[in-house]
């Protein structure tokens, strides 16, 4: 029998264990190489030639985080650590599905934001930018998707948060155990973004709203790679939230874009409860 407060994780924790010592490398780098990128190669303009000479298709948080990519995630983490890319959420067999999901969260995304356009009576005229500079706003999205969100979500939900809920083993409840590594992993995930938020300036409460507002995300993000199992729709999240794309022009899209994202947790959450309570009540028998 089941206990009626304890929640069944997903497959995604029954990836292999990690070192302790290669966790804390991995943060370490990642530290370096964000402090790297904010205070050197965006501050010096060190990675605008590429963005001039491939017509800004691949600009510069995608060169940088390319790089990224080729260190911590081929270099330390497969050939060094030797974590399969399947232990850290990388399963070619959930591309298609991640891809059909981050389609669709998109449609939701322009509905919802044209209901709001509606509702305030705004004038509605087209996004010309998609057309006349479909390259810097494609480029923007290349940058999240095979970039700045790919290697976050590597690092911090297919690797850090499935490797934290491992070492908290001692913890019995598996509830209190996902709880617990997703407060931290997503803490760390926060935190790293320390450097990023003071080269852009922000001081006071505006720090404390922005590290808040991290953290939040992060656990959202973690409980869709939790309840979805697959981190390719998380990418392609993750990549809505920081890149908003409709056809028209539009002051409600971000907030059309954070609804979409709570909404679907909120479902998902329920649609894993209502599952739950019946596995449990088949196991209970009649």
């Amino acid at each position: 029998m089941l206990h009626s407060k304890e929640f069944n994780p997903s497959s995604i924790f029954e990836a292999k264990p990690t070192h302790y010592l290669f966790i804390a490398s991995l943060i370490f780098i990642h530290i370096i190489f964000t402090l790297a990128v904010n205070l050197i190669l965006f501050e010096h303009g060190y990675l605008s030639f590429i963005a001039k000479n491939t017509n800004h298709w691949i600009n510069e948080t995608l060169a940088a985080n390319l790089v990224g990519l080729l260190l911590e995630v081929i270099i330390f983490l497969i050939l060094i650590a030797k974590v399969s890319p399947r232990d850290f959420g990388l399963k070619i067999e959930k591309l298609r599905a991640g891809l059909l999901g981050t389609f669709l969260f998109w449609l939701a995304i322009n509905i919802v934001d044209l209901c709001m356009v509606h509702l305030n009576h705004s004038e509605l005229t087209l996004n010309n930018a998609i057309f006349s500079h479909s390259n810097l706003v494609f480029g923007e999205i290349l940058g999240q998707v095979l970039g700045n969100a790919l290697l976050e979500e590597i690092l911090f939900r297919g690797f850090l948060l499935v490797q934290i809920y491992l070492y908290l083993k001692k913890i019995n409840n598996k509830t209190t155990r996902m709880i617990s590594a997703m407060l931290i992993s997503q803490s760390i995930f926060a935190a790293i973004h320390i450097p990023n938020r003071i080269y852009s300036g922000l001081v006071g409460m505006e720090f404390v709203y922005d590290f808040i507002m991290l953290l939040i995300l992060g656990i959202i993000f973690a409980l869709l790679y939790i309840l979805t199992r697959n981190l390719f729709f998380v990418i392609g999240v993750h990549s809505l939230m920081n890149i908003q794309i409709v056809f028209w022009n539009s002051n409600f899209t971000y907030t059309a874009t954070l609804l979409c994202v709570l909404l679907l947790t909120c479902l998902l959450l329920c649609i894993k409860r209502k599952t739950f309570r019946a596995q449990q009540r088949a196991d209970m028998g009649p």
